[in-house]
């Protein structure tokens, strides 16, 4: 028999589990308490980090006219002096949404994706349903999925649409768009400017949770749930509602919504 020979085996395979499905009992709310309190507390390992940078073609959009009126001032005006005023306000708003897109970030953790600077929000990976996630882009995105002004970051370009755990928060949902009432799960659209990236780091963290039923979201969502929003309200909604005892629909052959 062979001795003193040291076997060195890799982490053990997580435990499989299912995505959390509210039946609306007092112990599915408290079940969904604990996995909230223990997501704040301690959301695990930092996997990936991304910012909500806005693009080039906004900002320029954003100072361009502010650049046409000082143009005008300098010509017309009876001291060009005057044409710094509006350069410094379209200047000025450009750095405010740089900061802001710098400071604000959107981090895949072991147990939880974490919103914010300080990272104020930790949404339990076993909440976010992967066939409700989506790739689309800002521009009439807030039309058609109603997310809470605090449930949003980024303000132009490619987004990443979730749905999951979501404390109550002041709604900003002003232009129409459909929502299935009161619930415990809401929509987050977050400003991943590398939508691929972050849904592979997302499937990832669910799998090493054993959360099976993410299998291939990364795929999937790129492939079959890319939504198109317009100035028009969409019917039927682009995105699947989730009331509170919705059951989770994990990755799956249908592709809409």
């Amino acid at each position: 028999m062979e001795r003193g020979r040291r076997v060195v085996t890799g982490p053990a395979a997580p435990h499989v589990r299912p995505l959390f499905h509210h039946d609306g009992s007092p112990a599915a709310q408290a079940h969904l308490e604990q996995l909230v309190a223990a997501a704040q507390a301690d959301p695990g390992r930092e996997l990936a980090t991304f910012r909500a940078r806005p693009t080039a073609g906004f900002l320029t959009a954003l100072v361009l006219p502010f650049v046409l009126v000082a143009v005008l001032a300098a010509v017309i005006a009876p001291d060009p002096a005057i044409a710094v005023v509006p350069l410094a306000i379209g200047l000025g708003a450009a750095a405010i949404f740089v900061v802001a897109g710098a400071l604000d970030r959107i981090r895949v953790h072991e147990r939880a994706l974490v919103l914010g600077f300080r990272g104020q929000t930790a949404i339990p990976l076993e909440t976010i349903d992967p066939r409700r996630v989506y790739v689309s882009r800002a521009l009439f995105l807030t039309r058609n999925v109603a997310a809470p002004a605090g449930a949003t970051r980024g303000t132009a370009g490619p987004m990443v649409v979730v749905n999951g755990w979501q404390r109550s928060m002041l709604s900003a949902n002003v232009a129409g768009a459909p929502d299935p009432g009161r619930s415990v799960f809401g929509w987050y659209l977050l400003g991943a400017r590398n939508r691929r990236d972050f849904l592979a780091a997302l499937e990832q963290a669910m799998l090493g949770q054993g959360l099976t039923a993410a299998t291939g979201l990364a795929q999937d969502v790129l492939a079959h749930r890319a939504i198109t929003p317009t100035w028009s309200v969409a019917h039927p909604p682009l995105v699947a509602p989730r009331s509170t005892t919705d059951p989770p629909l994990g990755v799956g052959p249908r592709s809409r919504p």
